[in-house]
Order: structure tokens, then sequence, then C-alpha cells
């Protein structure tokens, strides 16, 4: 009775009735209670939303570790975003068969042809300046482009709608490439076909460096990758957590030693990468942290509604979305980034291949977008080789 009669001296008009007694102390209880209830509640949200992390995972371990042991792939790292939020953030395997460590989100893994899409935002960052123009020849931006080039626009470079031929020799020198490539005719006119060719990044690489008068790594730097943090992206990034891809011998997978064959080829496959940077990258893209609503607009649109190809990336409608998607492989390392554009629905992988050829994941990919996210898109043939960059 203690706190009733405390009760009555601070309020001293008050003057409880027997009858008014139990229900004060029923009211006291309750507020007594209420508290711990809330923690109570508390527990239980946060222990359904791990719950629910739990069920998310499983359902990646279900569509990634049998498509790793299908194409004995070492290492894969996964993230995959609903609604803006990360969801599943999970290494796979082993970064290196002789480490034995699980690759995680800062795991190093070479690229591949996403470092066109990252090339791409770096053009689009030009754009926005006033400094490129994707419906101007590219001639304009850079000098001694083959007579038979000179009509073809940025964006075509970029969408692999250019025309330009595939140029087989592995010449050391930009300008040597050009050279070699002067009395050949173009595959197809300008805009009329598609035909994926990574000497388009080559030249859009170039671009950059022209217009910036700045080398193209210290200008992707600068622009993209400094701004987002993207502490672990560039090239010759040295790292102890880097995962390692192999080839095969009759000795067994021997590790693969990544090697670039011309510097010109930089812009179009030889980034380097890791999860937390690519997440971010995604991030910034989508929320307009890194291009205008209208710039990245125009990156993820086609050119010609006909062709699947806009400036860095291919994208395919599923209903009413658009999925937007890049992947690459290049010498024992894989990537892919797929996103169903302005929904905040995304998956990103990286991963190493020990066998020259089928290490591609487009059906996981949209089984992982199916599953996890709703989104309605779907599988795709795998290829019977992997494009190498």
């Amino acid at each position: 009775m203690k706190c009733l009669e405390m009760i009555s001296h601070s309020r001293p008009r008050f003057h409880p009735s027997s009858r008014a007694i139990p229900a004060l102390l029923l009211v006291g209880m309750l507020l007594f209670l209420l508290p711990a209830a809330g923690l109570a509640q508390g527990k239980e949200e946060r222990g359904e939303h791990r719950l629910g992390n739990e069920r998310v995972e499983a359902i990646a371990d279900r569509i990634i570790k049998p498509a790793m042991n299908e194409k004995q792939l070492p290492s894969l790292v996964l993230g995959v975003v609903k609604n803006g939020q990360v969801v599943v953030n999970k290494g796979y395997g082993v970064r290196s068969f002789e480490s034995g460590r699980t690759p995680d989100e800062n795991t190093v893994y070479y690229i591949g042809s996403l470092s066109k899409a990252i090339t791409a935002v770096g053009i689009m960052l030009l754009v926005e300046q006033g400094k490129v123009n994707l419906d101007t020849p590219a001639s304009n931006y850079l000098r001694g482009l083959p007579r038979i080039w000179q009509p073809i626009t940025v964006a075509q470079f970029m969408a692999h709608q250019s025309g330009i031929p595939q140029l087989d020799k592995k010449l050391p020198t930009f300008r040597a490439m050009l050279r070699s490539a002067d009395a050949t005719p173009l595959s197809f006119a300008p805009e009329t076909k598609q035909e994926y060719n990574n000497f388009n990044f080559a030249v859009a690489g170039k671009i950059i460096e022209a217009v910036t008068g700045m080398n193209y790594l210290n200008y992707m730097r600068r622009a993209v990758f400094n701004p987002l943090g993207m502490n672990h992206t560039g090239l010759n990034i040295v790292s102890r957590d880097s995962a390692i891809g192999y080839r095969p011998s009759r000795f067994g997978p021997q590790p693969i030693q990544h090697r670039i064959a011309a510097r010109y080829g930089i812009p179009s496959g030889h980034l380097q990468s890791t999860l937390s940077d690519l997440l971010k990258f995604y991030h910034a893209i989508q929320t307009g942290k890194l291009l205008k609503p209208a710039t990245y607009e125009q990156m993820v649109t086609r050119i010609n509604p006909n062709l699947s190809g806009t400036p860095g990336w291919f994208e395919k409608k599923t209903g009413h979305d658009s999925i937007v998607s890049k992947n690459g492989a290049t010498q024992g390392s894989h990537s892919i980034m797929t996103f169903v554009s302005g929904k905040g629905d995304a998956v990103v992988m990286l991963w190493t291949s020990q066998k020259p050829k089928r290490n591609g994941l487009f059906k996981a990919t949209n089984e992982l977008l199916r599953e996890i996210c709703g989104v309605g898109v779907h599988d795709q043939a795998e290829p019977t080789d992997d494009p190498q960059d």
C-alpha cells in the first residue's frame, strides 16, 4: 500500500474508494508488464527477421550449391538485393585450393566483361557534364579511327551495334589495332544488328582518355571508385584475400596468373573488384548517388528497340519489368550483375572456375531473382562456351 500512499500524497485531492484500489493495482501491474512485453515482442520480431534471412539463405544454398558442384566451381560470392535491402551476402567454396578459406564480400576477383558496364558509367558521367554526346560519332572525340568507322556513334560502340569487324590480332597498341582494321569492311551497317565485340570498349576507354586528358584508370578512380568507397576495384589490386581461377592440365587444376595482352583492353575486361564494392556500385546507380535519373535511364535503355544492347548493358522485358544485365568471363574468373531497373531487386555474383567451358550461371541468376525477389524472369539457356575478354 505504500505505492498508493505515495500517490495519495502527491495528489492530495484524490481519495480512492475501496473499489478503485483494485483497479489501480491492475493498472500498475499492466504498466509494469508492458516494457517486458515490448522487449519480448522485439525479440520475437528480431527472431522472425533472423528466421526470414535463414529461409532466404536456404533458398540461395539450394540454388547455388548444386550449380557449383555440377560446374566444379572452386569459389563463389553471392549478393542478393530485395526491395533495396541486401538479403544475401555469402561466400561458397574456397578462394583457392591452397588456402582452403571461404571467400567473402571482400575477396578480390577479376570481373571480366562486367568491366564494360563500369566503364559505361564513366562515360555517362561525361555525358552529364556535357563533354560527350552518345549520338555523336566517336570520331568527333577520338582521332585516327578507320575511315569507314567515322560515322559510328558513341552509343553504337557501347551497345555492340557498331558493326566493326572482330579483330583477331592482339597487337600491342591501340593504334596498331586500328591500322590493322583500316582496309576491313564493316560486318554490318551500324545499329542494324548486334554482335558482341570487345574492341567496342577499347574505343570507349580511349574516348574517356581523349575527353578527360587522363589515364583511364586514374579517371575511373577519381570519378567512380573513390567517391563510392570502392577501395578494392581497379587493376593490380594486391590482397591476400584474392580468389584464384584454374585451368585444367594432366597434373590437375593449375592456378591461372591473369595476363593482359594490351592495356587498351582494360576498360573492356580486366578490372578487379569485390562483392562489397559491386554492391556499393549497384546501390549508387540505382539511387541517383552517382548518376542523375535521366542519365541512368539513358544508360539502361535500348538504343534500338529491336535489339537488346544499351550503352554498356543488355536489357530484356519480362512482364512489366525491365531486366538489365552484364556478365563477364576471363581466364578462370567470372561475374554477373543483373537487376530489375527501378525496383531495387538484384543479383551480383563473382566466381572462379577450373574448366574451360560451361561455367556460366545465367539459370541460377534467374532462379535467385524468381524465388527470392519474386521477379517473373524466364530461364535463360546456358551458353555452350563463355565469351572471353
